[in-house]
């Protein structure tokens, strides 16, 4: 009898293998289709968790993955690497070697030598590879990008769409208006050096686009003026000195999602970026977190497909409105935290699960896509003023090493606005300024749902739609 023919299967080959597995087929079928023993088939079933993980890293074609003699210095060192790429410093061997020593001083690890040995096996384990700069900016690894859509549906298998989201964070300059818009146009706005009132926003939704989770805002003082008062906010509210997503505020989101999944009783599968904010996030019990790999989410995450413009343009749209307005009551026009916060809150229930789930599709998911309308050019450059505006902190040498965030807290007041919260004063419809009188009491009140600010939006949404008379478009104003 002639011997087997050992079998190596990728990682992507063994996802399949649990796939069909699954499905119902005998153990006894498997081995046949896949050519492999009982005992392989044994081991890469117990392994399903770290083969998924490992193929939404972007390393599905492997078939013998290299473990590290020193896995908590390679992680620091990943980590040090991804941080200078994000900042198109270019990163040499010798700079990765030295600082590899580095490390290891500081982890106490003895007799470590990063000699070229070390070097090519840890470019192998983690998908180093060394290409000449062309230009700033970063480029998408298409080929990266073809493998991870080619292995999504398996990552993808045990979960329905409901219950296969996105998150992400997207900088904001809450209160710029539309004439600083033209001074702003053409300039860099990247680490938010052309306005010091900017806010960070997490938005968050589901692959079939019928769940939004709610907005988390995130800004710079512990206890804004205009904050007083106000018993229920219209979204939720953590702060730091630089306005920043950490690592922090990241795993307490999650936990709270996690608590509330586990109410639900669902397990959800969650895609987000793989930037340090969100690194050495805690074992969940209901969500299951899949990064996606570095330098794609451009082209991979459904966020970054228009959801997060989408959103931008209505709040742009509320700020026009708001300067509208004011002006008609010969009033100065003014957008504190709190009246971003109504903004944006209605901003994202403005986003048509449509939308969503076409962003989604368009990042390899499926769905329907449709084209989005397009808009003005200058009004465009209103909605984009703020794209590139850091949302994550970098971490030092310290905080790799001890894989901690600090979030520095204020407990100082706002200055930015010396006014405390007013209502708004509508002069023309009564519905309307009946509504925002509504919206405001609930803000005063211990209702401890926010959710009845969307059914407000949604009475005003039918309210606005019952008119005969031509809607002004907000490009009217642009042009």
């Amino acid at each position: 009898m002639p011997k087997r023919k050992l079998q190596s299967l990728s990682l992507r080959e063994k996802l399949q293998l649990i796939s069909v597995y699954e499905s119902g087929k005998t153990r006894e079928e498997v081995c046949a289709e896949f050519n492999v023993p009982k005992s392989t088939l044994c081991r890469i079933i117990q392994s399903k968790h770290k083969i998924e993980s490992q193929c939404s890293e972007g390393q599905g074609k492997l078939k013998r993955v290299r473990l590290s003699e020193y896995p908590e210095l390679e992680l620091c060192l990943l980590t040090w690497v991804k941080q200078l790429r994000n900042k198109n410093v270019p990163v040499s061997g010798p700079m990765i070697k030295e600082k590899a020593q580095d490390f290891a001083r500081r982890l106490d690890i003895h007799n470590f030598c990063s000699s070229n040995g070390w070097m090519e096996g840890f470019n192998k384990r983690n998908d180093i590879v060394f290409k000449a700069i062309c230009g700033e900016s970063n480029a998408v690894d298409v080929n990266k990008c073809s493998q991870w859509i080619e292995d999504l549906p398996l990552l993808l298998r045990n979960y329905s769409a409901d219950d296969i989201l996105n998150a992400d964070e997207t900088g904001l300059f809450y209160n710029c208006l539309p004439d600083k818009t033209f001074t702003l146009k053409g300039e860099s706005c990247h680490g938010g050096k052309l306005s010091k009132e900017r806010i960070t926003i997490l938005l968050g939704a589901n692959m079939s686009g019928t769940e939004k989770l709610p907005i988390l805002l995130i800004g710079k003082s512990k206890s804004p003026r205009c904050f007083k008062g106000v018993k229920t906010l219209p979204v939720n509210y953590q702060n730091n000195e630089k306005a920043w997503m950490t690592s922090i505020i990241f795993s307490d989101w999650l936990r709270n999602l996690n608590q509330e999944m586990k109410a639900q009783k669902r397990k959800i599968l969650m895609f987000v970026d793989n930037c340090t904010a969100h690194n050495n996030m805690p074992e969940l019990s209901h969500i299951k977190l899949v990064y996606l790999p570095a330098y794609t989410t451009s082209k991979l995450q459904p966020m970054d497909q228009g959801i997060i413009d989408n959103f931008k343009i209505y709040y742009r749209k509320e700020v026009v409105r708001h300067v509208i307005k004011s002006t008609e009551d010969n009033q100065c026009p003014q957008i504190d935290v709190l009246q971003a916060m109504r903004f944006a809150r209605k901003a994202w229930f403005s986003v048509t699960k449509t939308t969503i789930a076409n962003c989604f599709k368009k990042s390899g998911f499926k769905s329907e896509v449709t084209e989005a309308e397009s808009l003005q050019p200058t009004f465009q450059d209103f909605i984009n003023v703020d794209d590139g505006l850091i949302v994550s902190g970098e971490l030092n040498e310290s905080d790799i090493v001890h894989a901690f965030s600090s979030s520095s807290f204020s407990n100082e007041e706002d200055d930015e606005m010396s006014a405390e919260v007013n209502l708004v004063k509508i002069s023309k419809h009564e519905a309307v300024k009946a509504l925002e009188t509504l919206h405001s009491y609930f803000e005063m009140s211990s209702i401890g749902d926010p959710s009845i600010f969307d059914k407000i939006y949604n009475i005003e949404k039918h309210l606005m739609a019952d008119t005969s008379k031509r809607q002004t478009k907000m490009t009217d104003f642009y042009n």
